[in-house]
């Protein structure tokens, strides 16, 4: 049945010579696959131009009981992240990566979706300054939506923070999955960190992604199939 779909691009994976799968996260469908047009042809470039990572668009997709990758067509960009900045691709490809890797199921979240287009919307909008934390500000805020949000309530000075249960423990955990206190006081006040303030944050390039490594090995303790980001490390040189 022809569908006329919304969704945010997550990753393009060449099918064949005339075709391309295309992931995607969709407003009422959840995760889903679409058939693309690959190649060098008009159709081809432009269906690439409007689907870079984190692109939201509409677009027309044939969706049948069964079949697990569906056709689009009439595809319209409604935001392109990337479109304004070198610095927003990597970003971008960057989160890109995170959702490919988090939402493996077909499951609907109207609030995820909402948060991602928000996210995509103000990546667009981003300045360099921005850029430089907006990874860092958009995990702390997608922790909130896949349930692992950390019980910031149960901080005090010289805490450990417990990945396990995401809490902050007075006493060292008896295993190894924790921060000790000084990387435990810095995640704490990353609670205040948004897409809207990021820019506020200053860190060197070393803190950052100290950071950022940090985030990821959270991440991965709780989805232990997430992949490492293949866009990890060019992120990390900026």
């Amino acid at each position: 049945m022809k569908t006329v779909i919304t969704a945010i691009a997550l990753r393009t994976v060449k099918y064949s010579d005339r075709t391309s799968i295309l992931s995607v996260y969709s407003a009422r469908q959840g995760r889903m696959s679409l058939a693309v047009p690959a190649g060098t042809g008009r159709s081809a470039t432009r269906m690439r131009a409007l689907l870079m990572p984190m692109a939201v668009f509409e677009g027309t997709a044939d969706l049948r009981p069964g079949r697990e990758i569906s056709p689009v067509s009439d595809v319209r960009a409604i935001t392109l992240p990337a479109a304004n900045h070198p610095m927003a691709s990597i970003v971008a490809m960057f989160l890109a990566d995170l959702l490919q890797g988090l939402l493996r199921e077909p499951m609907v979240d109207e609030a995820l979706f909402a948060c991602l287009a928000d996210t995509s919307e103000r990546l667009f909008r981003a300045d360099c300054a921005t850029l430089s934390n907006f990874h860092i500000a958009f995990i702390i805020r997608l922790l909130h939506f896949i349930g692992i949000e950390p019980d910031w309530s149960t901080y005090l000075p010289g805490s450990y923070f417990d990945m396990t249960g995401g809490i902050f423990r007075l006493f060292r955990p008896t295993h190894p999955h924790f921060l000790p206190p000084a990387e435990a006081d810095a995640a704490y006040h990353l609670r205040r960190i948004s897409l809207q303030n990021c820019r506020r944050f200053h860190y060197t390039r070393f803190e950052r992604n100290l950071l950022t490594d940090r985030l990821i090995a959270y991440l991965r303790f709780h989805f232990p199939t997430l992949p490492q980001p293949a866009s990890l490390q060019v992120l990390r040189s900026l």
